[in-house]
């Protein structure tokens, strides 16, 4: 699977969030879950008033590695000055490099199988033998027009993964 590596300036971001495990695979439970109920309660309809655009993110967060667990965030790049709604919170991430994956085009009732296999592909064959090493930083799904189903009969989004060279590591 090809990738690309890219330096991504800062970003602030506006979104909801849930607390998940990796213990059982329960996160690979919990994220579609939330992205449903995210879509179904169109929640994004009162984050598009303070986006710079309609693009979505869904980002892996304060990582607990002793607990197994990890907050995830549905959420919108916000404009400068945005307020965070209700039941919502605001986030910023700094600048930084990141490899980029696009997942393999697929149908709609493939999409969340080919989001989760491009995961599983980074984590247990692209970053054991990468030159880069996974960076204590967020890494997040990009969601833009590429996804929407009311636009596309195939979809695919792209995967961030937080880098930086093996010969930079600590």
């Amino acid at each position: 699977m090809e990738y690309r590596i890219v330096t991504k300036p800062g970003f602030d971001v506006i979104g909801y969030t849930i607390r998940t495990r990796m213990a059982d695979g329960q996160n690979h439970r919990d994220i579609p879950a939330f992205w449903q109920r995210y879509t179904e309660k169109k929640l994004g309809e009162t984050l598009y008033e303070q986006a710079v655009s309609m693009a979505e993110y869904g980002i892996c967060d304060d990582f607990d590695m002793e607990a197994g667990e990890f907050s995830y965030i549905i959420g919108v790049e916000a404009k400068e000055g945005a307020e965070a709604p209700a039941g919502t919170i605001r986030r910023h991430y700094p600048e930084q490099t990141y490899a980029v994956f696009t997942t393999p085009m697929s149908t709609p009732e493939q999409f969340s199988d080919s989001i989760q296999r491009t995961w599983g592909y980074i984590m247990s064959e692209w970053l054991p033998e990468a030159p880069y090493t996974h960076a204590a930083a967020a890494e997040f799904e990009y969601y833009d027009e590429r996804c929407w189903q009311d636009r596309n009969e195939l979809l695919e989004m792209d995967i961030y993964i937080p880098v930086q060279p093996k010969s930079e590591e600590a």
